[in-house]
């Protein structure tokens, strides 16, 4: 079972949306996905883990390239 699952669908398709606003040459910042993913759905009960993954997840099969620059 992919992470995406584990999340829920509406919030695979939230990820989704967010994503679709980069230009496919673009890098996704993993901090601004989290960050825009929790102003959305303050109520989300997934942990920034679950999160990460599911942003890389749908990312990758977007062709876009992912910036992991969480500890900064």
């Amino acid at each position: 079972m992919s992470v995406a699952q584990r999340v829920g669908p509406l919030l695979e398709q939230a990820i989704t949306v967010l994503l679709n606003r980069a230009d496919r040459r673009d890098t996704v910042s993993i901090k601004a996905a989290l960050r825009e993913a929790r102003e959305a759905a303050p109520y989300l009960v997934a942990s920034d883990e679950e999160l990460t993954e599911a942003i890389l997840e749908a990312a990758t099969a977007m062709g876009l390239c992912v910036a992991f620059d969480c500890g900064e």
